[in-house]
């Protein structure tokens, strides 16, 4: 019987925890939502310049307060480690998009 009680027990604990996940998807999404956030200017991943969606879905997250979009979970570490040039690259293309808006 205590064997059947630990079974059950551990399922039950899966189901409530499978739920869990996703949540910094959700937050990502949100925040790019925010009007204060600059929306994405670009078709292709900021690091890579691959077209977004040719790699699966984009990883989309914000940084100080810009919406930035890579073509997968990859280019995080260059981002990380080049910040201030994607930014600069980010900050050039919205600028160029105002200028050809007007």
């Amino acid at each position: 019987m205590k064997k059947w009680t630990t079974i059950l027990s551990g399922i039950a604990a899966g189901v409530l925890f499978a739920g869990c996940g996703g949540g910094d998807e959700a937050a990502a999404v949100d925040a790019a939502a925010d009007p204060n956030v600059i929306a994405y200017p670009l078709e292709t991943c900021l690091v890579a310049d691959k077209k977004l969606g040719s790699m699966g879905k984009p990883h989309t997250f914000v940084h100080e307060g810009r919406e930035i979009k890579f073509c997968c979970e990859g280019c995080d570490d260059e981002f990380k480690t080049n910040t201030a040039k994607y930014l600069k690259k980010f900050d050039a293309a919205v600028a160029a998009n105002a200028a050809a808006a007007k």
